[in-house]
């Protein structure tokens, strides 16, 4: 959230630490529920960190953050979010501290992640995880956090697609890549608070790919039937049935479904409109940043993408 690498470089600390001040001031703006807190995020050493913390009202979580020297956590290890009857456990995870910051550890994110998921499960609808974490550990969370509805991910260059099939039993997984070029939208809608998450995005995206190539075969002759057409190729004829078929059961396995969850990754493109208000904020906070740094620094040698003056407009803009 507030920063794009590890370490700060010297000549460019103090617009780092005010573009940190404006995004926190831009997200309250915007609405914000909770924060994990990743790496990156105590780039600038824990004093400032807690700094930060201390000027919102934005929650900062951390299940596996700890003091090394007292062994407690700290931050808070998740946040539960009420809304309108229902309630949301959103646990947060990291599985990198930097090296320069002293007297902090972590814990095995897949551990803690595993115990805090257990305690919010009977206490709120749907648990939430958010993992600052590699994508090596992608793979070892879907298996070890069946009993979670939802994973977020930060700090990993996956970035799903509307069509990913997501695990019967959950959790579903979701990474906007590490840009923020693009934002991950969850529409859940609930009939039967005690029926499983179904996701639909699969679903639908099976069927519009199935009306895509029902709809090649019929453009060879629009105003003939598929079987007039192909009936001389039986093979076709099997397959357009065999698709017909599937399509048939997709449709059904949507009206079955009580309640249900569907992605989209929405392009946090040019085509959205400003919020003039904001974008003036914004540019007035990036001519600061460019007069603290008086030097134009050199390309980032960290393994971090670079263009965050972009990517920090796009991230307001989402608002």
């Amino acid at each position: 959230m507030l920063f794009s690498n590890s370490v700060l470089v010297d000549i460019q600390e103090e617009a780092d630490k005010l573009r940190a001040q404006t995004v926190i001031k831009g997200y309250e703006t915007i609405g914000c529920d909770v924060i994990n807190v990743g790496g990156f995020d105590m780039a600038a050493g824990m004093d400032y960190l807690q700094q930060i913390i201390d000027s919102t009202d934005i929650p900062f979580i951390s299940a596996n953050i700890i003091d090394s020297r007292t062994n407690k956590n700290l931050f808070p290890s998740h946040h539960i979010i009420e809304n309108e009857g229902l309630s949301v456990g959103v646990i947060g995870l990291t599985d990198f501290i930097p090296p320069h910051i002293r007297r902090v550890k972590i814990e095995d994110l897949i551990s803690v992640g595993k115990a805090q998921i257990a305690e919010l499960r009977n206490k709120v609808d749907i648990v939430v995880v958010l993992a600052n974490a590699n994508r090596d550990k992608n793979k070892l969370m879907n298996e070890e956090f069946s009993d979670a509805d939802y994973v977020f991910l930060s700090r990993n260059t996956m970035k799903t697609r509307s069509e990913t099939e997501q695990p019967v039993n959950g959790p579903f997984t979701y990474g906007s890549n590490v840009q923020g070029k693009y934002l991950a939208q969850i529409d859940i809608n609930l009939t039967e608070i005690d029926s499983p998450l179904v996701d639909v995005s699969n679903l639908h995206a099976q069927i519009d790919n199935i009306d895509k190539r029902l709809k090649r075969f019929q453009n060879k002759d629009p105003k003939k039937s598929l079987d007039d057409i192909y009936a001389d190729q039986p093979r076709i004829i099997k397959l357009i049935g065999e698709l017909s078929q599937n399509r048939e059961t997709f449709e059904k396995n949507l009206q079955l479904a009580k309640n249900t969850s569907s992605y989209k990754s929405v392009p946090l493109s040019r085509k959205i409109e400003d919020d003039q208000e904001m974008l003036k904020y914004v540019t007035d906070v990036l001519q600061q940043c460019e007069t603290l740094t008086k030097i134009k620094p050199k390309k980032n040698l960290m393994n971090n993408p670079s263009g965050f003056e972009e990517n920090f407009k796009k991230g307001i803009k989402s608002g």
